[in-house]
């Protein structure tokens, strides 16, 4: 009891440390990674090695299949670690050096067949995100160990906020690299600076004071997963929840084939990618600064609504766009919806469970995505393949309303953070 009070003190006393940290890590890093966005610059960088349409189904389906398969079994893990922040800044590595090698690749080996370079890029696209998704469970426990439960909104909101500030100068520097540079060059160097950029973040990462905990012994992985269906049983709100966010999750798949449409029904320039990317992260960082203070205020579960509103309307007007300039409107669409996703879909699970058992909460919601992540991706790719991509974003509009309505009305969640828990978040 006593070693338990020592580190909550040391906790309290490094708040504001880590707070600062926290968004700093996470300006960095989204810096970096929106150089090579995944809505838009990798979808480009995808059309150049294959007309394929099914294949552009790949990038969200491994970006949604690795952040969450591994979370479950990732868990046990965690809970096991004294320090989280340990844990967090090994598995992260695997999430940042694939750029490092990706950007070689392309840099001294140009001239590789088209399937190789192809190939190549999706399995180091695959281990980036499967180490994201294992590192995403241990560093969302760090945080809401770090974090105070009434602080959570404004920190993820001014975290993506900053992040999203920092992307629209990223999104201009990929779109003039794009337009000055010839293939595959100019990938090379977005990867490059992506890992720079990431490295960066590395050291804030590295900078946060997290004092020891003590642990459970780490239970054994078939023990831990016979006791996810009784948690499940257990927990009907939370049950209603997940099935609700995977219906959320699967519309917002949708998102990740603005791009593919747009250079396909409009022959969209780079500098019309690299604007649209701007106006998307633009959109992202008002709507973070302006949806984590409210989250705060008016609770998780409305700004999750509100987002996948928002997200189908994007849909809707793609399929509507008349000519390339609604596109502008579509990726404003797009940041508002993800950036609520980000700021309340993982932190509304923080509010089902207790801390001591949220490791395991993080892990059960995550996994649970997965055969959402791997197989609706791939559906909607071929979907769009036989039938045209205004048939899927309509088709996926449908889905997203749907679990909206389900959402509003059949799950139940306290409004904010409850004091008990947000006493207990730095316990």
């Amino acid at each position: 009891m006593q070693a338990e009070t020592s580190a909550q003190r040391v906790i309290e006393r490094n708040v504001p440390r880590n707070f600062t940290l926290g968004v700093l890590d996470g300006a960095a890093y989204m810096f970096g990674i929106n150089l090579v966005a995944r809505y838009t610059v990798l979808p480009k960088f995808v059309s150049e090695l294959t007309d394929e349409r099914w294949v552009q189904g790949l990038i969200p389906m491994l970006t949604q299949t690795g952040w969450t398969l591994p979370a479950l079994f990732i868990a046990p893990v965690v809970a096991s670690w004294p320090r989280r922040k340990s844990l967090v800044m090994l598995l992260t590595l695997g999430e940042r050096l694939p750029f490092l090698i990706l950007g070689l690749l392309l840099f001294f080996l140009p001239t590789l067949p088209a399937s190789i370079l192809l190939v190549s890029f999706f399995v180091l696209y695959g281990i980036q995100s499967f180490s994201g998704g294992a590192t995403m469970s241990a560093w969302n426990d760090l945080i809401a160990r770090l974090i105070p439960a009434r602080r959570w909104g404004t920190f993820f909101g001014l975290q993506f906020g900053l992040g999203s500030v920092f992307g629209v100068g990223s999104a201009w520097l990929a779109g003039r690299i794009l337009e000055d540079v010839g293939f595959p060059y100019n990938f090379a160097y977005l990867a490059l600076l992506c890992f720079g950029a990431q490295m960066i973040s590395y050291l804030f990462l590295a900078s946060y004071v997290e004092p020891p905990q003590e642990v459970k012994p780490r239970q054994a992985m078939g023990a831990f997963l016979s006791s996810i269906v009784p948690l499940l049983k257990g927990n009907k709100a939370f049950r209603r929840y997940l099935l609700c966010r995977s219906g959320i999750a699967l519309a917002l798949v949708g998102h990740s084939f603005f791009t593919a449409a747009a250079l396909e029904g409009f022959k969209m320039s780079n500098e019309q990618l690299g604007l649209f990317t701007g106006v998307m992260l633009a959109a992202q960082a008002l709507s973070h600064f302006g949806l984590g203070a409210l989250a705060d205020r008016w609770g998780h579960k409305q700004i999750l609504e509100l987002a996948t509103f928002v997200g189908a309307l994007g849909m809707v007007i793609a399929v509507l766009a008349p000519s390339i300039w609604w596109f502008v409107a579509v990726f404003i669409c797009v940041g508002f919806a993800q950036a609520g996703y980000q700021i309340s879909g993982m932190t509304l699970v923080f509010q089902f469970s207790t801390p001591h058992e949220r490791p395991t909460y993080i892990g059960v919601a995550n996994t649970l995505l997965a055969p959402v992540s791997m197989v609706g991706p791939l559906v909607a790719g071929f979907v769009a393949e036989f039938s045209g991509y205004n048939v899927m974003f309509l088709c996926l509009t449908v889905i997203g309303v749907l679990s909206l309505i389900s959402l509003h009305w059949s799950v139940h969640v306290a409004a904010k953070p409850s004091t008990a828990l947000a006493n207990e978040a730095v316990s």
